[in-house]
């Protein structure tokens, strides 16, 4: 299963899972992870969050977090922000001004970042590919 985002059709990120014998939620885990173009996201990295369900009290999705550090401090590889409509919104990169829901985040130099310094980047699109065998 491929996990990548794309802005101007060039390929900015990928993470690459194993698919095999997993279920429409489980393959997004860390552990299922065979290559990632982040050169320190691996089975072995340390995660807060690493679900599509991701942080559900403030409406991040696709959520790799790294730590939760107060909002300057936090250290992620990509989230989905995907309401307008959440209760709580803590961090200045839950609410973008000028940009419309939804919009993914990520850490643009192969190695997580912190969120609210603005060194991550906005993806145009995440694309999920998964290969069958008949």
């Amino acid at each position: 299963v491929k996990v990548e985002l794309f802005t101007n059709g060039k390929l900015d990120l990928g993470i690459y899972f194993d698919g095999n014998l997993s279920t429409s939620s489980n393959w997004f885990s860390k552990e299922r992870i065979r290559f990632s173009t982040f050169n320190d996201l691996t089975q072995s990295s340390t995660v807060n969050f690493f679900s599509m369900d991701g942080d559900q009290t403030v409406d991040r999705h696709f959520y790799i977090s790294n730590i939760y550090s107060g909002c300057p401090g936090d250290l992620f590889w990509m989230v989905a922000i995907d309401t307008a409509d959440a209760n709580y919104r803590p961090c200045d990169y839950d609410k973008l001004p000028g940009k419309e829901y939804p919009y993914i985040l990520y850490a643009p130099n192969q190695h997580k970042t912190t969120l609210n310094d603005g060194t991550y980047a906005v993806a145009e699109k995440m694309v999920i590919s998964i290969l069958t065998f008949i």
